[in-house]
């Protein structure tokens, strides 16, 4: 029985050690010898780690089996028992399982080996996100699950699912404004950026919404191009020069549009962990709602549209109607980079597995 066993466990450990020695090597040769070698769901990989757990279950159900065996059994009829069985022929099929699973979630992160070039000719506006980063988009009235910010985040990447060529910034502002990801049309790395904003990244505290739409004119290409602002914010601002800056674009031909992140009830702001709030310098919970009187202002003084985010939903639709009016402007030839796809590679590989585990079950 314990030979047995010794047997099953080390057809595991060759496997195991033939597919991490192979993969790393693999992995070596086609980072370094194979152009744009990547995966394009790289955090899929980390899953071939978890399924390892499955060799100790796969141990833990054959110890328990042979406990409960012995219970009734003397050692040589147990012995006879196992032989029947053959604990090598359970450790091969549960090998082969295992590969079949790993290949597919290799398949499953997609491996794409070298690239293809497109040049095409895009057409559109520009516009600039300006992102509220200050920490009362931290409040959670918007839902349970995700604060303000968060939310935030949600409606502008599907903001640029809907646009088609436009190019797009982003500018993230509190207490002050800068420009975080220049006019661009690569959405993939907007929405990557996007990850990576938080209200820790800004040492001013406040709502300079004025600031962060003065930063969003300067920060467009000198260009012919249309061009639009859209704010989200909770709107939470003590300054003055929200519709003077507001009023600016508007001369320049810009259309400024806000996104009311927030409700009209009073809540605390999140401070940490989300067990405690911020306070004043009384001791004082600060508490913070939507100024939606305000983002409807600034809306109505710079020609576009104010909507309000309702739970995690927020209708960029509309604005992308009222914008899609404007007259769009032919870019510069673009080229895009398309990635091969090469999953099919492993997908297969892990069939075969999948087979042989099948035909060891059947035949053997």
């Amino acid at each position: 029985m314990k030979k047995n066993l010794i047997h099953s466990a080390l057809v595991l450990l060759i496997f195991e050690i033939l597919f991490w020695g192979l993969g790393y090597v693999m992995f070596q040769y086609f980072n370094t010898e194979v152009e744009e070698f990547r995966f394009e769901h790289k955090e899929f990989i980390l899953y071939l780690l978890g399924v390892r757990g499955l060799i100790l279950l796969f141990l833990l159900s054959i110890f328990l089996r042979k406990r409960r065996l012995e219970k009734y059994a003397s050692e040589i009829i147990l012995g006879k028992i196992i032989k029947k069985r053959s604990l090598l022929k359970e450790g091969l099929r549960f090998s082969f399982l295992l590969m079949a699973i790993s290949f597919f979630i290799i398949a499953w992160a997609n491996p794409q080996f070298g690239k293809n070039e497109k040049k095409m000719k895009t057409s559109g506006i520009d516009m600039m996100v300006c992102l509220d980063v200050s920490n009362s988009m931290l409040a959670k009235d918007l839902s349970g699950n995700m604060n303000r910010l968060e939310v935030a985040k949600l409606a502008i990447k599907n903001l640029l699912r809907q646009l088609k060529g436009d190019r797009v910034g982003v500018v993230v502002f509190a207490g002050s404004a800068y420009n975080y990801i220049p006019i661009t049309n690569d959405y993939e790395y907007i929405k990557l950026e996007l990850l990576s904003i938080n209200p820790g990244m800004m040492s001013t505290q406040g709502t300079a919404i004025g600031a962060a739409i003065e930063t969003a004119m300067t920060s467009f290409e000198d260009t012919k191009t249309n061009k639009a602002i859209l704010v989200f914010t909770d709107g939470e601002t003590h300054e003055k020069n929200s519709i003077k800056a507001t009023k600016s674009a508007v001369e320049k031909g810009v259309k400024v549009y806000t996104i009311g992140m927030g409700t009209n009830k009073s809540v605390p702001i999140p401070k940490g962990n989300g067990n405690q709030f911020h306070k004043d310098k009384n001791g004082n919970t600060v508490l913070t709602k939507l100024n939606e009187k305000m983002l409807k202002d600034i809306a109505s003084k710079g020609n576009g549209e104010y909507v309000r985010a309702e739970s995690t939903k927020v209708d960029t639709e509309r604005i992308i109607k009222d914008i899609s009016g404007m007259e769009k402007t032919k870019f510069k030839e673009k080229t895009f980079l398309e990635y091969e796809d090469r999953f099919q590679w492993f997908l297969g590989i892990g069939m075969i597995f999948l087979l042989l585990n099948g035909f060891i079950y059947k035949y053997i």
